[in-house]
């Protein structure tokens, strides 16, 4: 009786352990080759797939920094051979739920991030962009840099970068 009731939560259950992989998608280093300041080792969206109705993801990316991360700022870009389009810029310090790995439990961040830290970062309600070749989605860790430039547009460095596909439900595609 009692191998009965085993066999029945094993089944209830076991589905569960999958659920977190459903969200996750391959992706690569913006520079093929990844960077001194850390790596990725995961990217989750929500909902994956993206449907029709979805006009909005959430984007989870979670890594590893070997140096220590100052005033960094996290873009989001929808990018294709000829477009690129800027979806969202967040800070470090003041993404929701952000949080450094210390022990298996989850910290809110310290600003800056310290080396040997691991760290998730989610980035809530990102707008689906819908560019007309094939395109990929990049997040970008960069590093503001004011002390040694002061040309804005020379004073963040790219730390980390990631990009990756967003799958899209057939009725997505059918309706592009």
């Amino acid at each position: 009786m009692a191998t009965s009731y085993v066999r029945l939560l094993l089944l209830v259950l076991a589905p569960l352990l999958f659920l977190p992989a459903l969200y996750a998608v391959d992706f690569g280093y913006c520079n093929k080759n990844g960077y001194d300041y850390g790596n990725f080792s995961r990217v989750e969206i929500s909902p994956n797939p993206v449907g029709p109705e979805d006009n909005y993801l959430n984007i989870t990316v979670s890594g590893y920094a070997s140096k220590q991360l100052n005033n960094v700022t996290i873009e989001v870009y929808a990018k294709s051979k000829k477009t690129t389009d800027l979806l969202g810029g967040y800070s470090i310090c003041k993404v929701g739920n952000a949080c450094v790995i210390r022990s298996g439990l989850c910290f809110s961040p310290e600003c800056p991030i310290e080396a040997g830290t691991k760290f998730v970062l989610p980035i809530p309600k990102v707008q689906v962009d819908d560019l007309e070749d094939d395109f990929k989605y990049v997040v970008s860790l960069l590093e503001d840099d004011l002390v040694n430039s002061s040309d804005y547009d020379e004073k963040f460095i790219e730390r980390m970068c990631v990009d990756f596909v967003v799958p899209m439900s057939d009725s997505t595609l059918d309706s592009a």
